[in-house]
């Protein structure tokens, strides 16, 4: 079974963050796209709306809760408004 695991982070830590797990033979998948958000994070560039990354990663169940705590190491999240990073199966839909 494959699990996705999904992280929200500061602009430019998700390409830093997938150049560190590249060639992680435990990983499938690992998927970086750019968006805005108005609440995750404090700090805003523009107007209202701060830019983030979202990056998706495919692994098999196995390895999930692994990649899961190194990718919540890796973006910081002991420290506040760091970002947000959640897992699911992918035979899964979000409610």
């Amino acid at each position: 079974m494959i699990t996705e695991i999904g992280a929200f982070m500061h602009k430019g830590e998700g390409l830093r963050l997938m150049n560190e797990l590249h060639g992680d033979d435990k990983i499938l998948g690992i998927y970086v796209e750019a968006g805005r958000t108005e609440d995750l994070f404090a700090f805003r560039e523009f107007g209202s709306a701060s830019e983030n990354d979202i990056v998706t990663i495919l692994v098999e169940a196995r390895h999930a809760t692994k990649i899961f705590d190194l990718v919540c190491g890796k973006i910081g999240l002991d420290k506040p408004q760091s970002g947000m990073v959640f897992q699911m199966p992918l035979h899964m839909q979000p409610a």
